[in-house]
């Protein structure tokens, strides 16, 4: 049998190194024709079984063999067609890498085009669909399977087409489209997709953090919680033609703390009435009690964003100023309270409230500073002054002065 009889001419191990080298050309893609494969170092052995196939005496170190020469020697034998042939009858089946990796490369460029079909031509999903795809994220994720990851970027494109949302629940969304409640929670694939959208759509560059994937759902319009983390407020008022509104009206009458849910903000707002108007936020609950306690509905609108500016307060502070209100903040001279009010001036457009370099010098100091200075955007000396005398100044230490210019309804820069 010719096989039979190749194995006996080509198949000794002492010619094994040839079919290696020309199997491994072959699975790069590389031609065979025209090709020299090279023996280094070889064996005594391996010289004479060189010699013997092809039917003279080789010189120098090395041993060189010219595949052309020993395809013809194959033809002519009438034991195959060539060397391609040859390599396949005795070491099996070869996959050319090359061709593979090519054909590989057009399934992934399809599924992103796919993709980008069914994103209705949105120049942002066309941006996600190009980040995600030079960070290979899909690939990850789908084990490298282009059909796992034409399914996943089929679902995360028909999550991104509904973005940005008018807050729903995050679990609502994920059922809605894959039938899975938890779908987009964080560490499930999609999640890991669509939060690099959610993120983009406000300008967002982290989301590894619970607070940043928390606030790019939010301002893309997911709700991960409705219900928790409301915000606190003082003598707000509002239309009475919604029950947050009618709500909000009985506590400024009466002078009391109100709170406001998330769910309140998105699913009904009230008609906020603080067009031309200040409104003051302040960072602690112990100022808003204060100036409830005594001032009660006399005191002028005072929002309480109580340590960090969490998705109620955020939404209250754009509608506010959506509204027509002038914002003035106050806040502790720590560095978490410039962090904070960086937040509330750079993102809500809010003034200064008794919170300069001049206020601070003035103020009772407190405890030692502790942590990292952070410079304020509304102050370019503040960080200094705070680096010099190194004491906190808490806003419970100036509250007789936050009072009364409440009490009068107007701020100082």
């Amino acid at each position: 049998m010719t096989g039979d009889r190749l194995r006996a001419v080509l198949g000794a191990r002492e010619l094994g190194w040839i079919v290696d080298k020309a199997r491994r050309r072959l699975e790069r893609g590389e031609p065979v024709r025209g090709a020299v494969v090279q023996r280094r170092d070889p064996t005594a052995a391996e010289r004479a079984a060189v010699e013997r196939l092809f039917g003279r005496v080789t010189h120098g170190g090395a041993l060189r063999v010219s595949l052309d020469e020993l395809a013809q020697l194959l033809r002519d034998a009438e034991l195959c067609p060539g060397v391609e042939a040859a390599v396949e009858a005795l070491t099996g089946p070869f996959v050319d890498r090359r061709a593979e990796a090519a054909r590989l490369e057009a399934g992934w460029q399809a599924v992103f085009d796919e993709a980008a079909v069914s994103g209705d031509g949105r120049p942002e999903v066309g941006v996600w669909l190009d980040d995600l795809r030079a960070s290979g994220l899909v690939r990850r994720l789908s084990c490298g399977d282009v059909g796992s990851a034409r399914n996943l970027l089929r679902q995360a494109v028909s999550v991104v087409r509904r973005l940005p949302a008018e807050g729903v629940a995050l679990a609502e969304l994920a059922a809605a489209v894959t039938g899975d409640s938890h779908a987009l929670d964080a560490g499930a694939p999609l999640g890991a997709l669509v939060i690099r959208f959610a993120a983009a759509l406000s300008g967002a560059t982290r989301w590894e953090r619970a607070a940043e994937r928390r606030e790019a759902w939010d301002r893309a319009g997911v709700l991960l919680d409705d219900l928790s983390a409301p915000v606190l407020v003082l003598n707000l008022g509002a239309a009475p033609d919604s029950l947050a509104g009618r709500v909000l009206a009985m506590h400024a009458a009466a002078g009391e703390p109100c709170r406001l849910s998330v769910r309140q903000l998105w699913r009904a707002p009230p008609r906020f009435e603080v067009s031309g108007r200040e409104v003051f936020v302040c960072e602690n609950p112990a100022v808003l009690s204060a100036a409830a306690d005594r001032l009660g509905p006399r005191g002028a609108p005072l929002v309480c964003v109580e340590g960090q500016v969490r998705t109620a307060a955020r939404l209250l502070l754009e509608r506010l100023r959506g509204g027509g209100a002038t914002l003035r903040y106050h806040g502790d001279f720590d560095w978490g309270g410039i962090r904070i009010g960086n937040v509330v001036v750079g993102r809500h457009g809010a003034l200064p409230w008794r919170y300069g370099a001049a206020d601070y010098r003035a103020a009772p100091k407190g405890s030692e500073l502790a942590g990292v200075p952070v410079a304020a955007a509304w102050d370019d000396e503040l960080c200094a002054a705070m680096s010099d005398e190194r004491r906190a100044v808490h806003e419970e230490g100036v509250v007789e002065a936050l009072i009364e210019d409440l009490r009068r309804g107007e701020g100082a820069g």
